[in-house]
């Protein structure tokens, strides 16, 4: 039989469906065109069951070219393709007839000789470079089964250049499957279901609804009335494919299949599809996702669906099984509580029926040009419209002129290292032909500033429908510009991150130290918002954390931001006057500086905002800054350590990750994975080819991820997975700890180093606003309370001279018109214009002072040693700072009820009743002025009153709440500032003063109260 310039085998022609007739025909015109750059992919549809292995037999052994090379998306169906190729089929169709037949290879490792190679998609994305080249040079004809299926990343690999003629055989012709595929529609040919059903090559299934309960009655009622029929069961989880088992097990003869059945002993289950199912005994067969594609059971009439399928293409796949013409039965579909499938199959058959001419085919292939649509969207415009308050002209990308049009709504720019090798123009070209392969129309810009521009018009579908396809356009601008001391700063209006692409020469972002040098750029800063990821063990405290406020540089807790890296913050920057100057948004990990105080700039403005930007980046100044520098900071590569604990972060997704080992389905969680390392971790649980290995190397990224067997996935539950998992884990690397107490975390490593490690430079840091030293706490003779032979000494109703307690009663001279700064007393410069001041020494006291002003509350706790050359111990704060730290619900409770523990004392004499010298007045000033009570009810009253009034202001907000511990005599500024520049080597009991005040600061921070210890000079 000749067809066209091709002799194919009478008899097996004759066995030829007219629909498989047609599909070679149209397969065999394609391969007689030359190679020219009009000569796009064929593409040929035929419905599952109609016979496209058949089809794929016969083009693969009559194409002239030399080699050809067929791809699957699952080895099951290259295996069963091998067979059928290597001639089966033929000895099926054409039995005793001599048929020549080319040479058949199961496998790609070598491909010198002449004939077909049969290989999958997984199997591509093992190919070094070098292996790739050598197929696409070797390689003259590629036929893509299930083309339905998503391609791989490593096609565009393979076709760009390729000198092949390509073939795409599909049983869903679906135009997001297709985009990739450059089909031509003079070379097509589309075989649609309903075609199908009229030619009698398949057969329309029946649409039931039953009740789960009558699920048992339904089957044996089918299997009865047609013998020698199957049933299949479709689960979605392998619990499910259990249940379903244990229900029809007694019953009928039952086969389950499911990867997780590997090593059962039981001799009706699997973990993968036997081989020649269709001749088995078995009559209901219960799986999740084994029978959907490539398994040849014409028996199986009659389909259990138990949940809705979650994608058409998947459905049409399922129900391809039932199908099929085996004698007059007709399939049917049992649909379990709902009728959902049914509907989604309508659906189908609606697009089916539209492709029943010719000129809708040619339509619909056209379509698959997604910049033809977008052109022909562009088209519809009006030339000029009036939009707000003005006359705007059509878009037309031909004709827009980027430098004078062009507007970049924000400046978020990410600033990435290049590598040798680095071209601009070539990063042009490769990111232009990534717009093409996706369908956008797409052109290239390089402009006067160096900078160069990818402008693309994109349809993405609309995500707010299910069943209707519609296309939104979006205008997507990619812009780039290579800077000084190779940095290429890029925008990109989707937040694509372009690091570490080895294809493009791009390598990590610029060092955290780079980017910070904004704050540069204004007299002092302030940062408003900060990230951060952990570095090391979290059992108590949290993988992340992110703060926001007024200026946070104000509350950093050194201590606990060791154990973090900085990930992002934002920070504005004031010039002389105190008036913003800039705002920016840093984003560590990805190199990304955005300016959140400037908006729309043309291209001209971002210039010379990139200029700004380059000279910030290359200038060789140091920033000092209080948050910043303290979180940890990278360390040196040590390769010699040892990993003993992997974590991986995939919060960030809605869903489980589906992942393909070993031809079997397995879900990893959308969360925090957390995996224990001994040589090497799995990636789940008791499948032990799913082990992978790290590596420690010199070379960026310092760490690499091994995997021995192919680990492929997919984020869409309805894909099949086809992509390898290494580069996907490696970007979700949380964090791998190591041993002594190293973290590794993008692409760096940190250890953490506690503040006092190094040289401590207390002068210059938070805490010498908290400890503060005072020439009057050391002096020979000062007491707290001004004790002389064990009597508490009171002179003319004043405390004594020689006591603490003196120094702040000195605070009540604010009663006086005009007070001097002697008569207010050292305390003054931290409350000034008190107006409250209180004594609430003795019994289970809330403080021994209270002072207040009108935006101020303290409560003062005081403690004084003998010491006349104090150093620096913790023990000089230990006992009067734990007494202050336990009151602190006296300080912000709400409740206007809450009275401290020893009021009864407070409208008594101080010290106590019965006291050798008494002071009757424990109100030392109240609304700025003195008080003295002339009786006991009198000042029972007044001291309801104060307290009243310090309940207020215990309550709002507008006053600010402050502890003061007064320590005198006992510890000196000077020597715990001299202690900590040793860091390390400083004395022991000066470093366990510094964990004891940071951890009095972290707690008072938490609570939104100062803290101020007042100690000696």
């Amino acid at each position: 039989m000749k067809v066209g310039k091709f002799i194919v085998n009478d008899k097996l022609w004759e066995s030829l469906r007219a629909c498989q007739k047609d599909s070679v025909r149209t397969a065999l015109s394609y391969l007689q065109k030359p190679l020219e750059e009009n000569v796009r992919s064929c593409l040929i549809s035929l419905p599952t069951g109609a016979g496209k292995s058949g089809v794929i037999s016969v083009i693969s052994h009559k194409a002239k070219q030399k080699r050809t090379l067929v791809l699957c998306h699952r080895r099951a169906v290259c295996n069963q393709l091998y067979t059928e190729i290597s001639g089966k089929f033929f000895s099926d169709r054409a039995q005793g007839e001599d048929i020549d037949l080319k040479s058949v290879f199961n496998n790609i490792d070598d491909i010198q000789a002449n004939g077909i190679y049969i290989s999958t998609f997984q199997k591509l994305q093992t190919l070094t470079s070098e292996q790739l080249q050598e197929l696409k040079r070797k390689i003259d004809l590629i036929i893509i089964d299930e083309g339905h299926a998503e391609p791989s990343p490593v096609w565009s690999k393979l076709v760009r250049g390729i000198d092949a003629h390509k073939i795409v055989i599909t049983a869903t012709p679906y135009r997001n499957d297709l985009f990739q595929f450059d089909i031509s529609s003079n070379s097509s040919f589309i075989y649609t279901f309903e075609k199908a059903l009229e030619d009698d090559v398949l057969k329309e299934p029946i649409f039931e609804t039953i009740v789960k309960d009558n699920l048992k009655i339904k089957i044996r009622e089918f299997l009865d009335t047609n013998p020698n029929t199957k049933c299949i069961v479709k689960c979605n989880k392998f619990s499910d494919v259990e249940v379903y088992y244990e229900q029809l097990n007694d019953e009928f003869n039952v086969l389950a299949i499911h990867e997780k059945y590997s090593g059962d002993p039981r001799d009706n289950v699997k973990s993968t599809v036997p081989a020649n199912l269709k001749n088995s005994e078995y009559e209901v067969i219960i799986h999740q996702r084994k029978l959907d594609e490539g398994v040849d059971i014409p028996q199986a009439k009659l389909l259990i669906l138990t949940y809705p399928v979650s994608s058409g293409r998947e459905l049409v796949q399922t129900i391809g099984r039932v199908v099929r013409i085996y004698g007059d039965i007709e399939p049917k579909v049992l649909e379990l509580e709902h009728n959902t499938n049914e509907k989604m199959w309508k659906n189908y058959r609606c697009f089916d029926t539209s492709l029943n001419s010719d000129t809708a085919v040619k339509k619909f292939i056209a379509s698959l040009d997604a910049s033809n649509l977008i052109e022909l969207y562009l088209e519809a415009f009006p030339d000029v419209s009036y939009y707000g308050n003005r006359f705007l002209s059509k878009f037309d990308l031909n004709t827009f002129s980027a430098e004078s049009s062009l507007n970049i709504p924000t400046a978020s720019v990410c600033f990435l290292n290049t590598i040798d090798g680095f071209s601009s123009e070539f990063l042009s070209d490769m990111l232009y032909w990534r717009c093409n392969n996706s369908g956008e129309l797409a052109k290239q810009f390089i402009t006067r500033f160096g900078i160069h521009i990818i402008v693309s018009i994109a349809f993405n579908r609309s995500k707010f429908l299910k069943d209707q396809f519609f296309f939104e356009p979006s205008l997507e601008i990619t812009l780039f510009k290579k800077l000084s001391n190779n940095v290429l700063a890029i925008f990109d209006s989707r937040g694509r991150r372009f690091n570490k692409e080895e294809d493009l020469n791009i390598g990590s972002a610029v060092t955290q130290d780079k980017l910070f040098k904004i704050l540069s750029l204004g007299e002092k800063a302030a940062t408003k918002e900060a990230s951060s990821r952990s570095i090391n063990t979290t059992n108590k405290r949290p993988e992340s954390y992110a703060v926001k406020g007024p200026n946070l540089d104000q509350i950093v807790d050194p201590q606990a931001n060791a154990s973090y890296r900085l990930s992002t913050a934002r920070l504005d920057t004031f010039d002389k006057l105190d008036k913003k100057s800039g705002s920016y948004y840093v984003g560590v990990d990805s190199g990304r500086i955005s300016d959140q105080k400037d908006s729309s700039f043309s291209l001209e403005e971002l210039n010379d905002w990139l200029e700004i930007m380059d000279k910030v980046l290359s200038n060789d100044i140091t920033i000092n800054n209080t948050l910043i520098n303290s979180f940890a900071k990278p360390i040196e590569v040590d390769i010699a350590l040892n990993v003993e604990s992997v974590i991986f972060d995939l919060s960030e997704y809605s869903s489980p990750i589906t992942i393909l080992i070993d031809d079997k389905l397995y879900e990893i969680e959308n969360d925090f994975l957390y995996k224990s390392y001994d040589d090497g971790f799995l990636l789940v649980d008791g499948v032990e080819k799913s082990r992978i290995k790290v590596e420690l190397s010199v070379n960026e990224p310092y760490l690499n991820l091994k995997i021995n067997e192919p680990i492929l996935y997919s984020l869409d539950d309805a894909l099949y997975p086809d992509r390898d998992i290494t580069d996907f884990l490696f970007e979700h690397l949380h964090k791998v700890l190591l041993d002594r107490g190293v973290g590794y975390a993008k692409e760096k490593f940190y250890q953490i180093s506690l503040p006092v490690a190094k040289a401590f430079d207390f002068a210059n840091s938070n805490l010498a606003n908290t400890l503060i030293g005072l020439p009057e706490l050391l002096r020979q003779g000062l007491n707290e309370k001004g004790i002389l032979n064990g009597v508490y000494q009171v002179v003319e109703q004043e405390f004594s001279n020689d006591s603490v307690f003196y120094l702040l009663d000195k605070l009540k001279s604010n009663s006086f018109p005009d007070p001097t700064r002697a008569q207010l007393g050292p305390f003054d410069a931290y409350i000034p214009n008190a107006d409250i001041v209180i004594n609430t020494d003795m019994g289970t006291e809330p403080a021994d002072f209270i002072l207040s002003s009108k935006n101020k509350l303290v409560y003062v706790h005081v403690k004084c040693g003998s010491s006349a050359a104090p150093q620096s111990s913790a023990g000089g704060l230990a006992e009067v700072g734990s007494q202050a730290i336990k009151n602190i619900e006296m300080l912000i409770s709400g409740d206007e009820l809450l009275k401290p523990g020893n009021w009864g004392r407070l409208s008594t004499a101080w010290p106590t009743v019965g006291a050798k010298q008494l002071m009757n007045e424990r109100i030392r000033l109240f609304n700025g002025q003195r008080f003295e009570a002339k009786t006991v009810q009198q000042r029972e009253v007044k001291l309801k009153e104060v307290w009243d009034e310090i309940a207020r202001r215990r309550k709002s907000t507008a006053v600010r709440k402050e502890i003061w511990i007064v320590s005198a005599n006992s510890f000196s500024v000077e020597h715990f500032s001299n202690q900590l520049m040793l860091g390390s080597a400083a004395n022991s009991e000066t470093l366990q003063a510094f964990q004891l005040i940071t951890s009095w600061v972290t707690t008072a921070h938490l609570n939104d109260i100062d803290l101020k210890i007042f100690v000696s000079n």
